[in-house]
């Protein structure tokens, strides 16, 4: 039998979000049009100092240019902010009704699956994993798609002016690449594991609340307290650690990468002194 294909996990949100497809889509373009404001200036700036190794003597050019570089960025400010308000919306509305579907699915839940199931995971479940999701929604979806566009605008202009420039500059993504890769291999063991210790910790928060009247009938705040104070301080500690192993990474990339450009800065100079069809 052929197995049914699978959808992917960003199939399964843009479904959830149905709904409030056109408020995702106009945050999409707003901020598209965030990021292309956002370039405005730089080209701005490549055009002055154009003007100035020119030896351009027309004050008012440059003020120009100035004028259309502020445009330019008080359009990726407006632009930007009108996307984020509109993604937000979006999320919270989706939210919402993913809660009320969660909710409403509890009520026909058998009776003897709720009492063996403790209260702290449906707690993670319907607060902590849905509010997860927010920055998904709301940031994910319209900011990754934008800013997929700073990238491939600057290598397609490197290919326009110098295609071995271009080439020479990937060579520091590769090794950025190749860095955080190896830092990358055990991050499903470790979410895993943050998971875990997120349900622990919601569990004994979500029962020390419930059992504080007893504590009290029964003396037993130490012992309570300290199994609430145990979980809270693992799953601290955890995300610490993993914090601590992750630092290795990044600063073995940040001192690769210095290295990196002292080759790639003079060979794109010694490209740049030559015309492409110049062998060299």
């Amino acid at each position: 039998m052929k197995e049914e294909k699978k959808e992917s996990p960003i199939g399964v949100l843009w479904g959830w979000g149905k709904p409030y497809h056109g408020k995702f889509i106009g945050s999409v373009i707003l901020a598209v049009l965030g990021v292309a404001c956002q370039m405005v200036p730089y080209f701005c700036v490549a055009h002055i100092v154009t003007m100035m190794l020119s030896g351009e003597q027309n004050f008012s050019r440059y003020v120009t240019a100035g004028i259309i570089a502020l445009c330019g960025y008080f359009g990726k400010v407006l632009f930007s902010c009108l996307s984020t308000t509109i993604s937000h919306t979006a999320t919270y509305y989706t939210l919402r009704n993913l809660r009320e579907n969660i909710t409403a699915k509890l009520a026909r839940v058998p009776m003897g699956t709720i009492l063996d199931t403790p209260s702290g995971q449906y707690k993670t479940t319907i607060v902590d994993r849905v509010e997860g999701m927010e920055s998904t929604f709301a940031h994910l979806i319209p900011e990754m798609t934008a800013n997929v566009l700073v990238p491939l605008v600057i290598v397609v202009y490197l290919f326009v002016m110098d295609w071995r420039m271009a080439l020479l500059s990937l060579v520091t993504l590769v090794v950025g690449l190749a860095v955080m890769s190896a830092g990358m291999k055990n991050y499903p063991v470790k979410w895993e594991g943050a998971v875990k210790a997120g349900k622990q910790m919601a569990n004994a928060i979500v029962e020390y609340i419930g059992g504080i009247e007893v504590v009290k009938a029964f003396s037993q705040s130490a012992g309570s307290y300290k199994k609430y104070s145990d979980v809270v301080n693992y799953n601290a500690n955890y995300y610490v650690d993993w914090m601590r192993e992750n630092q290795k990474t990044m600063s073995a990339y940040n001192a690769i990468l210095p290295s990196v450009l002292i080759c790639v800065l003079p060979c794109g100079f010694a490209f740049w002194s030559f015309p492409p069809s110049c062998p060299l």
